[in-house]
Order: C-alpha cells, then structure tokens, then sequence
C-alpha cells in the first residue's frame, strides 16, 4: 500500500507537470509538436517505470523547445535512476528563474532528497565568471563560477579557465555523501610587456585614460592585460596624442607617439573632392581637409588625375586659421580620338567634352539630350528614333548611321543598318555615364566603318569609386517612367566592378497630323499610340590589365506616325530593338615603352517589327532581322621616347549570321541570310618635336567582304605659337559600308541594292583655342568637308519601278565655322557659349555631265546652332542652378529632288531647360527637378521619306524630376 501511495503522488506530480509543459511547448513554429510527442512518450515512458527510456525523451524535448518543466521532469528522470549528482544539476537549472512560490518549494524538496547521496562542491574563482571544468576539459564545462556542483562521493581535481587569465586548478580531498565543501581558485592575470617610445623625452604616459595618472615617461616599459590600449602622451608645449598598442599574453609590443609641437589649422578646399594635398612635399590629406601644421610658410599642392596642380605659399600663425581654396582647372582627357588617353590640347580631332559636373547638373536622361547643345551637333526624333547628326550632316531615315557611338572604346552601332542608338533605344538611362568624349571629324583612320562625321565615346564609371549601391527614380521626357538599381564593389586598387539595372517605360506624346486630317477614324490625331519600354543591364569587372564589360538592352516602341504607309495611328504597329555586348580586354603593360592590347567581343542585335496594313495592301507585315558577329583585335602601343609613340593594330570581325525575314497574310517575302567578314589594320604615329610642335599621322585599310576594300588616313600638325595659343591643322578620310539592309533588303516594292559603293568622306580644319586663365577658355574652329557616293533610296517604291538604294551622283560639301567661350566648373559656377555656322550643299558635277538632274537644298541641315549653358550655385552642394538655351535654324524637309514637291523649311527653334539639383552628404541623396523646353516651344524637324508628313513636332514642356540613394 505504501508503494501504490508513493506510485500515485509520482503520478499526480507528473499530471501537474505534464500540464505545464504541455503549455510550454505550445509554441508556433514547426518544433513545438515534435517536442510535445516527445515529451508525452517520455510521461508515458515514466508511468510505467521505464526510466531511462522516459529520460531520452525529456532531453530530447527540452532540446527541441526549452521548458523549465520539462528540466523538473529530466531531473525526476535522473532521481527514478538513482544517478542522483545529475539530478541535482537538472533541479538547481529547473529552480534557476523560478517565481512560483509553489513550485520553488517542490523543488527545494527535491533537491533536499537528494543531497544526504551527494556531496555537493561549491566552486568560486577570483576574478568571478571563470569557466569550470572536473578532471579534463575535454568532458565539458560544469559552468561558470561560482557554480554549486552535485557530486558523486570521492575525490576531484576542479579546472577553471578564464580568457585573459592563466588556468588555474586544484585538487579536493575525498567527498562525503551528505557532504557540503567550497574551493575558491585564484587565477593570475595574463600581463604582455609593452616598449613606449616617442619625442619628446620625459612626456608623460597614460594608459586608456587620457585624465588618469601617469604610468609612466617617455621612454619607459608597462605591464598591461592583453588586449588593444591606448596610449596618451602629453607634454607642456605640445599636443597630446595617442597612439593604440595591441598587447599579447606574454609578448612584446612596441609603439612609438610622437608629439607635435603646438601648430594652427590649416583649411584646404576645393570644388573636387578626394584630390591629394601635400604639404612641403609630404602627403596629408586629401580635399577637404583641415590640416594641423607647425607655425611658419608651409608650401601646399593639390593634385588630381584629370586636373591641373594647384600650389600655394601660405603663412600658418597662431592667430587664425588659415585657408586655401584650391582651384583646380580640368586637365580635359579624351581616349577615343587615339585609343589611348591624352589631353584635349593634344588631341589630334576637334573634342568637347560633357563632364560629371554637367551631367549630374542637368540629369539628362538619354544621350541625346545631352549632346544638344554641343557645339556643331544636333540631334532630331521622327517618333522612331532619336538622331544625332554632325557639322550640317544627318541624313533622313539613316538614324545616326554616320556617327559611331563607343562604351569604353567598344563600337554599340548595330550591324544591320549601322545605326547609332542616342535615346531610349540605346540604354534606359545615362546614369552610369561619367562623361561623354565627342570627337568631330572622320575617325575611320583607327574605327573603320562608320566613324563618318563624329566618333561619341561613353565613359562609363570610375574605377576608383568605393563600394556602393544606389537606387533611383525619375521622370522625364513625355511621361517617362524609370526606375535603376546599381551596386559597386571596390576589392582593392586594381580589381572591382559594378552592375546596373535600369527599366523606363514612356506613354508618349499625342499627335496631331494635318497630313492625315481626312481619315475618318481619327481626323488626324494619334492619341495613346506613341509609348515604349526598355530596359538595360550592363556592367564591368575588373583584376589589374583584365577588364569585361557587357550590355544589354531593349526597346519596343509603338509608331504613331504611319510611316511606311501603314494604317495611321493603328497601335498594332510597333518596332524592337535588342542589343547586347560582351567584350573581354586584356591591357598589359609590358614595360615603360610597351603597352599591349588584346580584346574578344561577342555581339547581337536583334529587330523585330509589325507594320499594320490594311487587307487592301495585303495585310500586316512582320519583318526582322538577327545579327551575331564577334571579332579580336591586338594592339601595340610603343613609346620609345617621351616624344615618340607608336600604335599599330589590327582587327578580324565575322558577322556569322545576318538573317532577315518579312512575312505577309500571303506569305514570305523575304528570307535571306548573308553573313560577312571584316579584316583590317592600321598603323598610328604621333612625334612631339620642339615644345611648339606635334606630328600625328596614321591609316587604316578594311575589307569587307561584302563589297571590297577602303583605306583612310589622317593627320594633325599641332601647334603652340605661344604659351596659352594652341592650332590644330587636321585633314583625314572616312568610309561607311553600304549596310546588309542597303545590300540585301527586298520586299513588295523594293529590290537588294546590289553592288554598292562604300560612301567616302574627306574633311580638313583649323582650330584655334586660347586660354585666358585656368577657368576661361575660347575656340574658333573651320572646316570643308567632301561626302562622296552617298547612298540613297532610288526609284518611285512602285511595282513597275520598286526602291532600290544606289550611290549618289551627287557629292555634298559643306563649310563650316564654329566659335565657343567657356568658363570652366569652378565651386559650382559654369558658364559656355557656343554658335556654328554650317552650310551644306549638293555639288552639281554629275548633272553637268549629263547625269541626274540638279537637286535642291540639303535636307535636315541647319545652318546656325547655337547655345548657351550656365550654372550656379545656390546652396553650396545642397541646390545648384543649371540652364541651358539652345537655338537650331531651319531645315529644309526631305523634297529636294526636282521632281518632288516644293521643298520647304523648318522654322527655327529656341529651347530653354532649367533644372535644380543638388545632393545631401549625410544621407547619400542625390536630387533634381527641371524643365527640359520650358516655354513650351512647339518646333518640327524633317522626316525621311517613309512618311507623309514633312515634319513632325518634337517634344513640349517636359517636367524632369530625379531622386537618387546611395548607401
């Protein structure tokens, strides 16, 4: 009876305990039914007196889910075992943040069952907190003192380790059940030897606390803890300073603090951060800084890669700080006129350059936008495309085909028609753009095929940058959307990379077109039918001399404006444009004369269009076209003196697969496949003689396999008359290949081109550029340029006499002045003025000869740009003011045949933009709010003869707004 009494009271216990844990283990997450089955067959397993087996699935529980309860019911388990020590501990861990009265008292009798089978050893350690181990260490800690440990009778050696501290151990006597004993261990500190020396002697050394006693003077020696210490020096007279002593168990460390005798501040500014100041010839800082430095003359330079030095005599007295403004001119770089970097002045072609400063200042959202304004360069947007032509140059329908637009010296005009992509189409955003290097004049000399009129090299971001990522949003241009992710990763000075991720979708503009006036269904207007969406990734990798970059982008645009005789403002009818890139390039500097070059690129680029027709006109066409080529170029470059520099290269392409495709309701209509090659080299050399005088000259011969061979030199005689006058004389040739659409397209009304001739350009100018300081500059510039055997679209697009491209008859000459002022950024001010006359017209020659007759005026060639830019700062780095007013004359429209209609002109457009930007340092926002065309001024440019309009109106007032995170 007395049993089954015992038996029942362990029962009911256990009920009670088994309730609470049953609480405990109601946790929502996916353990806390496991725990509770094991905890009901430990209960069960306990009930029926099989201990051991009711102990695994107590622990297994209380690992699963935690539960005081449950360590209770783990130390019954223990007790039921008779293996009572361990029933101690589990008590004491079940009594460890107890608050029930009720319970504490269950198990305080527990516990007291428990301890006459027990001795218990109480284990202390001075300092407290040491990590207590029995016997070795390897069987696991019993905690941390002090700790009350449940013994088995007998003998034990207690071990206590504590970081910072030797161990420590001793041995107990033996240990009586029943028994109650303490040990207390005494550990000694750890203590490294740590040598302080400096200037001057006798200065006093303090240890963590600058307002503590003084350990010790210099020179002298301290025993320290282990452990990373500052250590103050102080001296009348002098500066108190501090140094870090890193002190190990039983080491020796050495430091040395050397005081500064009492100086002033010196504070250096400059509009560009992060440039070098030395002082006396000795690095210190960099822009901005305030310097500490002795009284007396201290000399000080500022450099920066890119900028002119800047040095300073300055007087440093103890009465006041004193400063230093640091004006620091850029030294203008380009790399895309020689492949190689050099400075503007040197530079064998006619550069502008769009800095930083301006692109951050005026947030411009496509290449286009910001080349307007450039001297001798504007640019056009028929609804298809955006076009930028050069020097009175951009012929109708040929989308910028005669510029090559570079990503870090890697050709982006596509191999289909050799379109350059200056808008939406060519990447979603610029913000990855550090600056954009235009160079006029022909470039075929060192780019081959299409460096016609103008090479514009975007230089993408700076190496140097540290690791970050930005996020942004904008709006701009007829209700453009656009949204950009980028991370930079800086792995040190020679290996890193970035990636950017932009999307931009645009609803568009609505049109009105008098031309279609008499349609029934929409009198005239395109509502809704003038959207697109893009999107781009590109980045780069870097390690040392090895660099891969790569893009890719696309676009699809919808065409409101019924070109190519299709159903008016029908929103069916769209093009895409996918472009992408990789280029692997290995640039090693083999000594300091020999530089090599060696690069691989893989290349597409894909066109898909629907061009709605109605049933009448054989229904819906789908044309395309996809290109893949790749090609290796290597390059020398040997410097053999400072005044002599040698470069010869050459390059193989293989355009492996140009398809194009165009499908009716009747079926195909065009289905061919043409790939080429392309070979090529070329040879580069530029001598500097006197100081006054530079030689550059240089050819290239390419084969096309497509039509033959053309071979094109340059050259540049560079002069300095005197120390702020420099001249250039240029002269060169260019040649753009007759495309695989102008060799190869056919379709209803249109026939392959054929044999074509590659069209040639020759060009010859004189600039002069004078510097009146570091800020102002001043550039007059004229020039001829010769296009021969231009090709165009021939024949009435009839069946009986189709389209068909042929080379001209006609040349075209054009003379050309160009003038600009411009004061340089400077702690946020800027100001430029540019105006350029350009008149172009056909040259008759042929028609004299009995060959076509006379053709009228150029089209889309305006004969004055002009433009003016300002900037000013409004508060500091927080708000910057930036306008730019831009003036374009007439264009006569695409009628110049004498067969045409009366060909008319353009009126000329004034555009005024003005933006507001500005960024927070201690947030990392950057931010702009503008207006691109503010007074709303409604001008037209020509379009090709694909359309029925003459003109057609370009983009209204547009709000641009921009936020951008870094962190």
């Amino acid at each position: 009876m007395k049993a089954r009494a015992t038996w029942s009271r362990t029962l009911g216990c256990l009920t009670l305990l088994i309730a609470g844990a049953l609480g405990g283990v109601a946790r929502a997450d996916n353990l806390a039914d496991e725990a509770e089955l094991e905890f009901e067959i430990g209960a069960e397993r306990y009930r029926v007196g099989d201990f051991r087996s009711a102990l695994e699935h107590f622990l297994a529980s209380n690992r699963l889910v935690p539960n005081r309860n449950v360590v209770f019911n783990v130390a019954r388990a223990y007790e039921q075992l008779n293996q009572n020590a361990d029933a101690y501990r589990y008590f004491n861990q079940a009594l460890e943040g107890e608050s029930d009265p009720a319970a504490r008292a269950r198990i305080d009798a527990a516990i007291a069952r428990i301890v006459p089978h027990i001795a218990v050893l109480r284990v202390a350690s001075d300092p407290p907190g040491a990590i207590v181990y029995l016997t070795r260490r390897d069987l696991g800690s019993r905690g941390n003192a002090p700790v009350a440990l449940g013994l088995a009778p007998g003998a034990y050696h207690v071990l206590a380790d504590l970081p910072g501290y030797e161990p420590a151990e001793a041995v107990t006597g033996e240990l009586a059940a029943g028994s109650s004993s303490e040990v207390v261990l005494h550990l000694k500190q750890d203590l490294g030897k740590v040598r302080v020396e400096g200037t001057p002697a006798g200065a006093s050394v303090r240890i963590d606390d600058e307002e503590g006693p003084a350990a010790c003077t210099l020179p002298c020696a301290l025993d320290l803890p282990p452990g990373r210490h500052a250590v103050f020096a102080s001296a009348p007279a002098y500066r108190t300073a501090v140094v870090t002593a890193s002190v190990t168990a039983d080491g020796a460390a050495q430091v040395r603090v050397d005081l500064s005798p009492v100086t002033a501040t010196l504070l250096v500014a400059s509009e560009i951060d992060g440039a070098l100041i030395a002082v006396d010839g000795r690095p210190s800082g960099f822009t901005p800084a305030a310097l500490t430095l002795p009284l007396g003359v201290h000399v000080v330079r500022v450099t920066r890669a890119g900028y002119r030095s800047f040095e300073q005599r300055v007087d440093v007295t103890p009465d006041g700080r004193a400063r230093v403004d640091a004006d620091l001119s850029p030294l203008e770089e380009v790399t895309a006129v020689s492949r190689v970097t050099e400075s503007v002045a040197d530079a064998p072609s006619s550069v502008s350059i769009i800095g930083p400063q301006e692109l951050r200042a005026m947030a411009y959202p496509t290449i286009a936008e910001a080349l307007r304004g450039v001297r001798g360069v504007y640019v056009g947007n028929d609804t298809s495309y955006e076009a930028v032509g050069f020097r009175g140059f951009s012929q109708l329908g040929d989308y910028g085909d005669h510029v090559l637009v570079l990503i870090d010296g890697q050709p982006a005009n596509d191999d289909y028609v050799g379109s350059s992509y200056v808008g939406y189409d060519g990447r979603a955003d610029i913000e990855d753009v550090q600056r954009i290097e235009v160079v006029r004049g022909p470039g075929s000399a060192l780019y081959g095929t299409g460096a016609f009129f103008g090479v514009i090299n975007l230089v993408t971001r700076d190496r140097g940058a540290p690791t970050h990522g930005e996020v942004s949003v904008s709006t701009a241009s007829d209700s453009v959307g656009h949204a950009r992710a980028t991370a930079q990763v800086r792995l040190g000075p020679e290996a890193g990379g970035w990636v950017s991720v932009a999307g931009a979708h645009g609803v568009g503009a609505d049109y009105f077109f008098p031309e279609y006036a008499s349609d029934a269904a929409t009198a005239g207007n395109a509502r809704g039918v003038d959207g697109f969406e893009t999107g781009t990734v590109n980045g780069r990798v870097w390690y040392r001399a090895l660099t891969l970059q790569w893009l890719f982008t696309s676009r699809k645009k919808t065409l409101p404006s019924g070109e190519f005789e299709t159903l008016f403002a029908d929103p069916r009818t769209h093009f895409v444009d996918t472009r992408g890139l990789v280029e692997l390039r290995f640039e090693p500097t083999v000594s300091s004369s020999v530089q090599l070059l060696s690069r691989a690129h893989a290349n597409l680029y894909d066109f898909g269009d629907l061009l709605a027709y109605g049933d009448a006109d054989g229904g819906p066409a789908a044309e395309a076209f996809h290109g893949r080529w790749a090609g290796i170029e290597r390059r020398a470059v040997f410097t053999p003196t400072p005044a002599i520099r040698l470069t010869a290269g050459g390059e193989v392409q293989r355009h492996f697969e140009a398809k194009q495709t165009g499908n009716r309701l009747g079926g195909s209509y065009l289905d061919r496949d043409d790939p080429f090659s392309v070979v090529s080299g070329y040879f580069v050399g530029d001598v500097s003689g006197p100081s006054w005088l530079k030689v550059s000259a240089g050819s290239r011969l390419d084969y096309h396999s497509n039509f033959g061979s053309s071979f094109n030199p340059r050259v540049a005689v560079i002069l300095r008359p005197y120390a702020s006058g420099n001249v250039k004389l240029l002269g060169g040739t260019a040649f753009r290949a007759p495309s695989v659409y102008e060799l190869y397209y056919a379709g209803p009304t249109q026939i392959p081109g054929g044999a074509l001739d590659p069209e040639h350009v020759a060009s010859g100018e004189v600039e002069f550029t004078h510097t009146f300081s570091s800020a102002w500059i001043a550039t007059a510039a004229a020039y001829m340029n010769r296009v021969d055997d231009l090709i165009v679209l021939g024949g009435s697009g009839t069946v009986q006499d189709p389209n068909r491209y042929v080379n001209s008859a006609n040349s075209i000459a054009t003379l050309g002045a160009e003038i600009e002022a411009r004061r340089e950024w400077r702690n946020g001010w800027m100001a430029a003025a540019t105006y350029a006359f350009q008149h172009s017209r056909y040259l008759d020659d042929a028609a004299s000869g009995g060959g076509p007759p006379p053709l009228r005026n150029v089209p889309n060639s305006p004969n004055h740009l002009a433009s003016i830019k300002a900037a000013a700062p409004i508060a500091g780095p927080l708000l910057t003011a930036m306008t730019r007013l831009s003036f374009e004359g007439p264009r006569y429209d695409k009628f110049d045949r004498s067969a045409d209609p009366p060909q008319g002109q353009t009126a000329s457009a004034v555009i005024w933009d003005v933006v507001l930007s500005g960024e927070t340092e201690r947030y990392r926002l950057r931010y702009s709010l503008g207006l691109y065309n503010a007074m709303d001024y409604r001008y037209t440019v020509p379009v090709s003869r694909e359309f029925l309009q003459r003109s057609i109106v370009q983009s209204g007032r547009t709000l641009l707004l921009n936020t951008q995170l870094s962190f």
